[in-house]
């Protein structure tokens, strides 16, 4: 798997259960969470030597998440969220590249239809 650049990722287009999980611990380590545990439940223990959570996240991410959410399981949101918001950033950046919407669709396994809406997506997020 080729390694993820974050740092086109708009925090406020995620939806707020990531939002508050970034501001815990930060775009990095909310990434990694979500992709190891994502559309399921975490229990967050009351002790950092009690989780496994010291293997993916840094010690003062899990530090910031015992703090915040310590004696509760977490529903975790799945990292699709994140791929998804970089599959439309490509998407953009191909279209301002003059690609056709044909053929993006063809790339990415979308409709003409998605990748209109896409496209509308982000004429209005810069409006």
């Amino acid at each position: 798997m080729e390694p993820i650049d974050l740092g086109h990722i708009d925090v406020h287009q995620l939806p707020h259960s990531l939002q508050v999980l970034v501001a815990c611990i930060g775009l990095e380590d909310a990434f990694r969470l979500t992709c190891v545990y994502g559309g399921r439940p975490k229990y967050i223990p009351k002790q950092v030597q009690r989780t496994s959570l010291a293997l993916i996240l840094s010690a003062e991410s899990l530090q910031a998440l015992i703090n915040d959410f310590a004696g509760i399981a977490l529903e975790i949101p799945k990292s699709d969220h994140f791929f998804r918001q970089i599959r439309n950033q490509h998407i953009q950046m191909g279209i301002s590249n003059g690609v056709s919407r044909s053929v993006l669709a063809e790339k990415y396994g979308l409709s003409l239809r998605q990748i209109a809406n896409i496209r509308r997506q982000e004429t209005c997020v810069h409006r």
